[in-house]
């Protein structure tokens, strides 16, 4: 019965370690996907900006502003539908 208790042990040690590694290894990959998404937020604001900046030199800055931000608006709806598509 000792030796039972003693391989039950050694095992739920070694099962503790071994879920360590997997939470460890699971918390760099969130923290390295947060980092990605900021990064690609950032560079989409860029894009933007630049497309908006590009636009003013042919019309007014409203009407700048307007089609950058019907563009975002269409490319998010784009995403939403795709996301609930795949959600279903």
């Amino acid at each position: 019965m000792s030796e039972f208790v003693i391989a039950l042990l050694e095992l739920l040690e070694a099962e503790g370690r071994a879920f360590r590694r997997a939470l460890r290894r699971a918390s760099f990959g969130v923290a390295f996907l947060i980092i990605a998404t900021l990064l690609v937020l950032a560079g989409f604001s860029f894009l933007m900006a630049s497309g908006y900046w590009a636009l003013t030199a042919f019309f007014s800055a409203s009407i700048s502003a307007l089609i950058i931000g019907s563009t975002i608006l269409c490319i998010a709806a784009a995403l939403g539908f795709a996301a609930h598509r795949a959600l279903r």
